[in-house]
């Protein structure tokens, strides 16, 4: 199987993972493992269709009444005049179409977006290659590697990683934007790293927000805002872990 086809065959995969059983799904998926830019293809195709699907059902309000009204309609002999049906019938389709179509066009709202940025971000934590691109266990040299590639490097690392030797970093992508991407081995060997964005990629999220935890595949994860930027922390190790690392941030 190619990309192509593993790419045609994962449009229909539902993003809860119900149909990770199907043999040709699997192989699909399977296939995506093995190759990174389809891997991140794929997580952003799910985040995609989770934010759909989250629109569709907080959007779209069915009238309870509606059901008991159409079963409730007369056997229909002749054609009735238009302009005589209910009024709010009429209304609520056309709303309906509206809502529906609205939900598909536009921009995901804060939570979707950090639901694609979290998603996006575990998916370069876990390539085994090319996951850093310079190597070095100093921050200095490494905020000057930013530098140099036209990135702010003013960010504040979380108190459980000051001070600790990294592995190294990159700059990674999101919605054209850039993201920094840190590596440490912690002294236990948990791997974790750590993502800085600028902020003003997600409208009307607050500075002042707590930090917020959350599973993006087999990763645990970490995001809060500070500074007028957004970091995001991702690791092998369990959510304890995570708030230790970031305690007093």
């Amino acid at each position: 199987m190619n990309n192509q086809q593993a790419r045609l065959i994962l449009r229909a995969c539902r993003p809860s993972g119900q149909d990770a059983s199907d043999a040709l799904i699997a192989e699909a998926l399977e296939q995506a493992r093995r190759d990174p830019e389809l891997q991140k293809w794929f997580l952003d195709e799910s985040a995609f269709d989770l934010h759909i699907q989250a629109k569709l059902r907080t959007t779209i309000m069915v009238p309870p009444e509606l059901k008991a009204s159409l079963l409730g309609l007369p056997q229909i002999s002749s054609p009735r005049s238009r302009w005589r049906r209910p009024l709010w019938l009429a209304v609520a389709a056309a709303l309906i179409l509206l809502l529906g179509l609205s939900a598909f066009w536009m921009r995901p709202a804060n939570t979707d977006q950090l639901d694609s940025f979290r998603k996006t971000m575990a998916g370069y934590s876990m390539r085994k290659h090319g996951h850093i691109v310079f190597e070095a266990s100093d921050m200095a040299k490494i905020q000057q590697w930013f530098q140099t590639r036209g990135f702010k490097s003013d960010f504040d690392l979380p108190n459980g990683l000051r001070g600790k030797a990294a592995e190294g970093c990159r700059v990674v992508d999101w919605n054209s934007q850039k993201a920094a991407l840190i590596c440490f081995i912690l002294a236990d060997g948990n791997h974790v790293d750590l993502f800085v964005m600028d902020r003003a990629g997600f409208s009307g999220l607050s500075d002042k927000g707590v930090p917020q935890f959350a599973q993006a595949g087999n990763l645990e994860t970490v995001t809060w805002s500070k500074g007028g930027k957004i970091y995001l922390l991702t690791g092998d190790g369990d959510k304890e872990l995570l708030k230790k690392l970031i305690q007093q941030t």
